[in-house]
């Protein structure tokens, strides 16, 4: 999701730099889409990347710091998207750490709906096999 993608890169930002967010602000341009598709291994391009901003304002995790001027440009993160970035990077490492069978177990509960269709094809197929062979 290239919205975490922002507000983690504005998170990096302030933490490198011992800023807080009241200071950072970003532009949403083709410097930022390759820092960010460096960073995360990802092959965003500048459209996704400015819906994603769109997402995020109307998530209120971005806010315009001055009006004028492009859409995408002078963005300043909030503390409701600070508070949303911190909880998907603790989601995510929570996810990571998870050991192979509750991963397991996540999975089939993800997926519950394939395994019945597959157990219901599979009763089909035994139940068939029956049929045909009583014959």
């Amino acid at each position: 999701m290239p919205e975490f993608k922002i507000l983690n890169t504005v998170l990096d930002y302030m933490e490198s730099k011992g800023t807080t967010y009241k200071l950072v602000e970003i532009t949403i341009d083709e410097e930022l889409v390759e820092g960010i598709n460096a960073v995360n291994k990802s092959s965003h391009t500048l459209e996704e990347l400015q819906k994603a901003v769109d997402k995020c304002f109307a998530h209120e995790w971005l806010k315009r710091r001055v009006m004028g001027g492009d859409k995408y440009t002078h963005l300043q993160i909030i503390p409701k998207g600070i508070g949303a970035a911190r909880s998907k990077q603790r989601s995510d490492e929570l996810k990571k750490s998870r050991s192979f069978l509750k991963r397991t177990s996540d999975y089939i509960e993800d997926h519950k709906g394939l395994f019945i269709v597959f157990g219901f094809l599979l009763a089909l197929f035994t139940f068939a096999l029956k049929i045909l062979g009583d014959n």
